[in-house]
């Protein structure tokens, strides 16, 4: 007598061949175990069938036990483990699909099913984190209407690595990312060098959203801003002209969750330039700024990019490089002396004859200080020539002598 294989049926089931032995009883109709089941009196009598011909395993689904026509190999499961183990530990899965596709040539599973793989294998645990609530600012509605413009010092290249500064900026409508680059420093000269990016690649923009580093603006005490507002003098960073210059207004943030898109950007890049930084094994800052502007950012842009509301950029045509390098350059006011020169810095500076203004005595040039390092004189639109002047011969102090005259007074004995 042939035995029928032993089936394991779960509560469900169970349930479900109570109700169908208690209608084969005639104690409930097959209206009434439909109705319990939640199914029509049609399919109890299949069931019924089933029941009748292959005895309680017929109620057990027919695809228990066999495995899915479109699951997983365990040689490519194996392969994804090893590669996330050896070359990818730490990326998160969407950034680690990527990977496996651009870097790699696989056709990875989805999101979902590499986080399966690698929880099974114990490569990967959940990460939890607290809800928050917040309330987003709405985006503007013109790509290049407000472009958040930040630093982030991190130890972009390892933990034993001296800490840097990747500074760059968000679009506020669209979340692209015009331009960024490292530096050693968080300085006015990055913010000015990420300005030119800016300026060079996408235009004008209308606004900066920035927090209040002294980059940006001129920390006074309340004493010393209210001498400044009495004398009718608002004291602004070199920056700040710039940005004046260009005419682009300037937003402060009082906080950092107000300026949460950029610092929304920088955990990204945290996560994902890291570890491409790590994975290229790049450790300086020419070969990092040159694989961020070629290969990264490009490649974030078209990842994360968003269409703007409104189509219509509102990043304004560049101005000509000449008076480009006017604005973006640190600039200094000075009055020539007699012999025509001037001091900076502890220098003192010779300006030679000009042909086009005759007496330059008394005159106050602009001496500016371009990106490239070099130092300009400029009286109006007339740029000077000069040169290094010649240090003066310093007398030495001589010595007090000796009084040889009587001294008025009383002398005492």
């Amino acid at each position: 007598m042939d035995r029928k294989p032993e089936v394991r049926l779960s509560w469900k089931e169970a349930q479900k061949l109570q109700v169908l032995e208690e209608v084969r009883a005639g104690r409930r109709t097959q209206v009434s175990a439909g109705q319990t089941l939640g199914v029509t009196d049609r399919w109890i009598r299949a069931l019924l069938g089933k029941l009748r011909r292959e005895g309680a395993a017929g109620l057990a689904h027919g695809n228990r036990g066999r495995s899915p026509a479109h699951r997983i190999g365990d040689r490519l499961r194996e392969q994804i483990v090893n590669l996330y183990r050896q070359k990818y530990e730490g990326f998160n899965l969407t950034h680690f699909r990527e990977m496996l596709e651009e870097r790699e040539g696989m056709e990875a599973p989805c999101r979902e099913i590499l986080r399966r793989i690698l929880h099974q294998a114990g490569a990967w645990e959940r990460r939890r984190e607290a809800p928050r609530h917040r309330l987003r600012r709405p985006r503007r509605e013109r790509e290049g209407e407000l472009v958040q413009l930040d630093a982030s010092i991190h130890r972009w290249f390892g933990e034993e690595e001296p800490l840097l500064a990747l500074v760059g900026g968000v679009d506020d409508a669209t979340g692209d990312v015009p331009y960024a680059a490292f530096f050693p420093q968080e300085t006015s000269e990055a913010y000015f060098r990420v300005l030119s990016g800016i300026v060079q690649h996408r235009g004008v923009p209308g606004a900066f959203y920035t927090d209040r580093d002294s980059a940006f603006v001129v920390n006074l005490s309340k004493n010393q801003r209210e001498w400044a507002g009495a004398q009718g003098r608002i004291p602004q960073t070199q920056f700040g002209r710039a940005l004046k210059e260009l005419g682009i207004e300037w937003i402060p943030a009082y906080s950092p969750q107000a300026k949460g898109r950029i610092e929304r950007l920088w955990g990204t890049f945290q996560d994902r330039l890291l570890h491409e930084l790590k994975l290229e094994k790049i450790r300086s800052l020419a070969e990092a700024n040159e694989y961020l502007a070629k290969r990264f950012l490009p490649r974030h842009n078209r990842r994360f990019r968003c269409p703007p509301a409104h189509p219509d950029s509102a990043y304004r045509p560049a101005p000509a490089r000449a008076v480009r390098d006017s604005i973006l350059c640190w600039k200094e006011s000075r009055v020539l002396a007699r012999d025509h020169t001037f001091s900076l810095e502890g220098q003192a500076w010779q300006v030679l004859p000009c042909a086009q203004i005759l007496a330059l005595t008394g005159k106050r040039v602009e001496v500016r200080r371009t990106l490239q390092g070099q130092l300009q004189a400029w009286c109006g639109a007339q740029r000077l020539e000069i040169r290094r002047a010649p240090q003066l011969a310093r007398r030495p102090l001589k010595a007090a002598a000796p009084h040889d005259y009587p001294v008025r007074g009383r002398v005492r004995r």
